[in-house]
């Protein structure tokens, strides 16, 4: 029998799954624990503020994992160029082996509650955040000054959320894969450039 920490922990992974999918109104708690597999009287044991509070945990778990993503693809960058093209596929292979049904972790729900509830704003806030700075921490060693680095953490950030709406939508990853060229132009072309006094 899992321990409690265990279902908790199936139950944020789960509606991380299913809130990236299909969105935060469009999920229930009754979805969350079928898929989970948790035992039904754990969700208000768990989550005693319901399911607003599910839905934060699954933002900050997002973060974590768009961290561990940024992580991942700088192992073997030597260079922004190839830190960006690495985090671009690891991001256009998981949305096709998902049969493109699974899209940023949380752009579904920032759509959808953002700006009209303050802390799912702040929270949706928290985790780009902390995206970019895992991008500009990545960049920096790269050959990039601070603002350069933020700048094309920025720039990587909306082309990539971009990209993966419309391979989305096209159920292709063409789109990601024009988009991460044109984006890899760009930063190679600041790469060039001296930097500023």
């Amino acid at each position: 029998m899992p321990r409690r920490t265990d279902s908790r922990s199936k139950m944020i992974h789960t509606a991380a799954e299913l809130f990236r999918q299909r969105g935060y109104h469009a999920t229930t708690f009754s979805d969350v624990v079928r898929d989970s597999g948790a035992p039904r009287g754990s969700t208000y044991f768990h989550f005693p503020g319901g399911k607003a509070e599910l839905a934060r945990e699954a933002i900050a778990r997002a973060g974590d994992e768009l961290e561990e993503l940024v992580a991942q693809a700088a192992r073997h960058a030597a260079d922004p160029a190839s830190l960006i093209g690495a985090l671009a596929q690891i991001m256009a292979g998981r949305l096709q082996r998902s049969g493109y049904h699974s899209g940023c972790a949380i752009a579904t729900m920032v759509l959808e509650l953002a700006p009209g509830d303050e802390q799912f704003s702040a929270a949706f806030d928290s985790v780009f955040a902390r995206w970019r700075a895992a991008l500009v921490t990545r960049l920096q060693p790269l050959g990039l000054a601070p603002g350069r680095a933020a700048a094309l953490a920025d720039l990587t950030m909306s082309a990539l959320e971009g990209a993966l709406v419309l391979s989305r939508a096209a159920r292709s990853t063409e789109p990601f894969t024009t988009t991460t060229e044109a984006l890899i132009s760009a930063i190679d072309h600041a790469a060039a450039q001296p930097a500023a006094p």
